[in-house]
């Protein structure tokens, strides 16, 4: 079926930056210092932050439904996801994660960079690709392994479990919405 990779490539986008939008959170109070960021009240950002985010990309995704087969309304829906991923990243890069959290806040703000680039890559790329042939080969080639993209949406996945695994280690009971 024609519209398979694309709904592939857009619902994974849209996971990707729930996982994003889950890590752009939190701020002040008490953890490891009278100034250190409070772990609990990090973590409870992130799922609110989250909860925003996924707001605006079901929205996405319903819009993006018209987009497989089409072109130009795929570039429609990927520049509707790089905005709220791009949003997520100013927010995440933005913050001070407490001390339990630094290493995966750090390593989620580097996965973020990277998937925002590789969908900006894709967009550019999908300028001036028409339907048919060459749309399919563009799609084909977005979902192979070694792609930027491809890189890039595992980059995040591991990010993202790693950014749980730091909430679960600091004993907050939350659970983002990691991409399996």
């Amino acid at each position: 079926m024609r519209s398979r990779p694309l709904m592939t490539i857009v619902g994974v986008t849209l996971a990707l930056l729930l996982g994003v939008a889950g890590a752009a959170c939190g701020d002040d109070d008490t953890n490891g210092g009278a100034n250190a960021p409070d772990a609990e009240a990090y973590y409870t950002d992130v799922d609110r932050i989250q909860n925003s985010l996924t707001e605006q990309l079901d929205a996405i995704s319903e819009q993006s439904d018209a987009a497989y087969g089409d072109p130009d309304k795929a570039l429609t829906s990927l520049s509707a996801a790089e905005s709220a991923g791009s949003a997520a990243l100013e927010d995440l890069q933005a913050l001070e994660a407490p001390s339990v959290a630094a290493t995966a806040h750090a390593d989620l703000v580097f996965a973020s960079e990277d998937l925002v680039a590789a969908i900006q890559q894709l967009i550019e790329d999908l300028a001036g690709v028409e339907e048919g042939p060459d749309f399919e080969s563009f799609l084909a080639d977005v979902l192979q392994p070694d792609s930027a993209y491809s890189q890039a949406a595992v980059e995040m996945r591991d990010a993202c479990s790693s950014m749980q695994a730091a909430a679960d280690n600091s004993r907050v009971e939350i659970v983002f919405q990691c991409p399996v």
